[in-house]
């Protein structure tokens, strides 16, 4: 599922991700669906209070984000169309990439 420059695209996501964490927030999630050219995505901030607020996504997320779904049909690995990643304030993370079947 991985190509050749997974990790430094994701690198470059969790510190697109870590600028649009505002101070108090504890972990920054997105989410969302990726295609050929394609992206869209949902981000929200969590608080240490457990609040939760959506936040814009800077505006190379997107575009950064169909670079690493671009890599991956590249190497011709695994499809995924369907992505969570969340980000904590001291930079770990994780990262979800998946497979969903279009409902039709």
């Amino acid at each position: 599922m991985h190509g050749p420059r997974h990790d430094e695209i994701v690198k470059s996501l969790v510190e697109l991700l870590l600028q649009a964490l505002p101070d108090g927030g504890d972990r920054i999630v997105a989410t969302g669906e990726a295609d050929l050219g394609h992206s869209t995505s949902s981000l929200s901030v969590v608080s240490s209070d457990g609040s939760v607020t959506p936040v814009a996504a800077p505006p190379e997320f997107d575009l950064t984000l169909i670079k690493l779904y671009d890599d991956t049909v590249d190497a011709d690995a695994e499809p995924w169309n369907t992505y969570t990643l969340m980000v904590e304030k001291d930079g770990t993370f994780t990262v979800s990439l998946s497979y969903v079947s279009p409902q039709g």
